[in-house]
């Protein structure tokens, strides 16, 4: 797995670990620099508000926050402040300074990793808090009570208690919200996402920075928003979302570029490298990781060297350079046996000799393999022996005789069984590299495997999207269909009616000029301009139903009230109820939903024979719903939608709707009226 490494380092590396707690206390990475001033001002008026207060509350109120103030920079005062705290608050019975002060205490502790004294007074100022609030419910205490539940969940994280740690950051994150400390809920989400990727859960991971990425980016510091921003990268790298980490490495850079010299720029390049790496652009993520290097030797970050190493290595082992990959990995080696992590180093040689044997060179991938299994081996026997130092703890000095001796006869078996494993060794030596190129051979077809189910996989995304395309031609086509329908009815309005009115017109002048007549033809004449008024109604009429003036010039609302204006007869009524506005509908839309709306109500007049339509128009926002009803015949639902029937014209309204991304709901029986719901999304349209 080219994961294999991350975990263990980000427990491994102490300067990482020192860093996350500042980070998760809410102090941005130029701590060392612009930090000091800033803290010194702030002590130096506590210390000041400490002298000239006079009230024992308002005194206990100044040493807390001086305890606070002294936090990783001098514990000996942070004790100092909070036990004068502690001690005076319980001379005048003062809960909130007890609460308060055991706080700071427990905070303290945990600078020294003095864990369980920690956890001891954080719990005792929870419970405080608890019982507090019930009476008072002032900011200052509600702010100290979250500080406490965080802590104790940060404490949790120093004992391995991860799960626990998040149990209480789901505590403290409504306690945030109702403070509206959304800086610090920002950082706490950020903290989530790294426990949830250190726990292997990559899915929670990416949803804690999903949040905290937009509280970051509106309430962070620019420090805190780049960590956030190349930690979400990280995890988008094990989900193997590759193109998605270029929004949040983006987001990153644009922040460090304000600072050239801004350590994180040796991340921003690291996480950048695993990027072109899921590319399968190796050289670029080379060149990406040698950026890296060169921040982390111009700055001395050498504590990062090390999970750098383990990246050259895992780019070159997909490149299937070996050597290169054993030779980065020799260097993470020789680290972790400098600092005793013997953990480290049985990962070291055993990952060593795989790119040994896939090499081919087996000797060396051999004595790796013994190695390792040596420190495997030793590795037990530390652990027996600190089982033996915990036993003797436990007993009575009567009993420890007995103990010892047993656990001594223990030893020596231990000692003999090693012996044993050692000569052993070189037999399971040569059956591992059996065992290993049988292991290579497998992992080479389980990544054919692999290879062949990704290019299904994009085969089966491919077809989608030819399955899309044809949905999307459908849609074009039923609208150019409709187009032309109503091209077709356009010109059977024209040639039918309007043009045998105007023949007409043109037989009675020509009549006219025949007759020659010997007094005026008043009658005759009257005729013909009533005809030609008639005509002038009826290519109105047409003209409307083309692009009604009234929508261009005055909006939808104008638009529908004359259209409803314009169908109300003395056998039909057509009412509009228009709630809302259309103001920020573009006219394209506002076309489409015109012609749902005179096609739902053509329908009701025409086909169903309506007396009465009832035309409903709302918004709220960026949505509008449309609602047709009346009193028609009503029609069988299923059966005109099953035959598409082209006369009542559902086919077009679904066209229509669906070019509005909107849906469309037909509720009708026969003989008992028809309503037809529309609902639209203006801003997906």
């Amino acid at each position: 797995m080219y994961l294999w490494y991350i975990g263990l380092e980000l427990h491994n590396m102490e300067s990482l670990r020192r860093r996350l707690l500042l980070f998760l206390l809410g102090i941005s990475a130029t701590f060392l620099q612009a930090q000091s001033l800033e803290r010194q001002r702030t002590i130096d008026s506590l210390k000041h508000r400490l002298a000239t207060v006079q009230s024992d509350t308002a005194k206990i109120y100044a040493m807390v926050d001086l305890a606070k103030a002294h936090e990783t920079i001098d514990s000996a005062k942070t004790f100092s402040y909070a036990f004068n705290a502690l001690a005076k608050s319980q001379n005048i019975s003062f809960t909130q300074g007890i609460m308060n002060a055991r706080v700071a205490i427990g905070s303290a502790y945990m600078d020294y990793y003095e864990i369980e004294k920690a956890e001891k007074e954080l719990k005792t100022a929870i419970k405080l808090g608890d019982a507090l609030i019930k009476i008072d419910s002032s900011r200052r205490t509600l702010k100290q009570r979250m500080r406490a539940y965080f802590n104790l969940g940060v404490n949790y994280s120093y004992k391995g208690d991860y799960n626990k740690q998040i149990e209480y950051s789901q505590l403290v994150i409504p306690m945030a919200e109702y403070l509206k400390e959304y800086g610090f809920l920002a950082n706490l989400y950020t903290n989530l996402g790294i426990v949830h990727e250190n726990l292997g859960d990559s899915k929670s991971a990416y949803d804690s920075y999903q949040i905290s990425g937009r509280l970051q980016e509106k309430y962070g510091k620019d420090t805190n928003i780049i960590f956030d921003k190349l930690s979400f990268a990280q995890v988008l790298y094990e989900l193997d979302s590759i193109p998605e980490m270029v929004a949040p490495l983006n987001i990153a850079k644009k922040y460090l570029d304000k600072n050239p010299k801004d350590p994180d720029w040796q991340l921003y390049h690291t996480q950048k490298g695993l990027y072109y790496a899921g590319l399968a652009e190796y050289k670029k993520a080379i060149a990406e990781f040698d950026k890296a290097k060169e921040v982390i030797q111009k700055l001395k970050l050498y504590g990062y060297l090390n999970l750098l190493n383990q990246r050259y290595a895992v780019v070159y082992e997909r490149m299937g350079d070996y050597k290169m990959a054993g030779d980065y990995i020799g260097k993470y080696l020789d680290y972790k046996l400098e600092i005793n992590d013997y953990q480290g180093a049985f990962q070291g040689h055993y990952k060593r000799s795989q790119f040994y044997a896939a090499d081919g060179n087996y000797k060396s991938a051999y004595f790796d393999l013994l190695t390792a299994v040596d420190i495997y081996d030793s590795l037990e026997i530390q652990e027996n022996l600190k089982s033996i130092t915990e036993l003797e703890l436990k007993y009575d000095t009567s009993e420890k005789e007995k103990e010892i001796l047993l656990l001594k006869n223990e030893r020596n078996e231990t000692a003999l069984s090693l012996e044993k494993k050692k000569s052993q060794a070189y037999l399971l030596g040569g059956i591992s590299s059996i065992l290993l190129l049988l292991l290579f051979g497998g992992y080479y077809f389980y990544n054919q495997r692999l290879r062949k189910a990704r290019k299904k996989e994009r085969q089966q995304e491919a077809e989608v999207l030819l399955l899309k395309q044809e949905q999307q031609n459908k849609v074009f086509s039923a609208m150019i269909e409709g187009q032309e329908k109503e091209r077709k009815r356009l010109a059977i309005d024209l040639h039918d009616g309007l043009g045998g009115r105007l023949s007409g017109i043109s037989m009675n002048l020509s009549k006219l000029d025949t007759d020659e007549p010997k007094k005026y033809p008043k009658k005759q004449l009257q005729k013909v301009m009533k005809d030609l008024d008639d005509s002038l109604t009826e290519l109105r009429m047409i003209a409307r139903n083309m692009m009604p003036e009234t929508l261009v010039k005055f909006g939808l609302q104008a638009a529908l009230k004359d259209y409803c204006s314009s169908m109300t007869g003395s056998d039909t009524k057509v009412t509009l109820q228009f709630y809302g506005t259309d103001k920020g509908i573009g006219i394209n839309q506002q076309v489409t939903m015109y012609r749902v709306i005179q096609e739902l109500i053509n329908n009701a007049v025409k086909h169903a024979q309506a007396s009465e339509v009832l035309v409903q128009y709302m918004r709220e926002g960026d949505s509008v719903d449309i609602t047709v009803e009346d009193n028609g015949t009503g029609f069988n639902k299923n059966e005109e939608l099953a035959h598409n029937n082209s006369g009542m014209g559902l086919s077009n309204l679904q066209t229509r709707v669906a070019y509005l991304k909107g849906n469309i709901d037909f509720e009708s029986e026969e003989n008992e009226g028809t309503t037809v719901n529309v609902h639209l999304n203006i801003n997906a349209a």
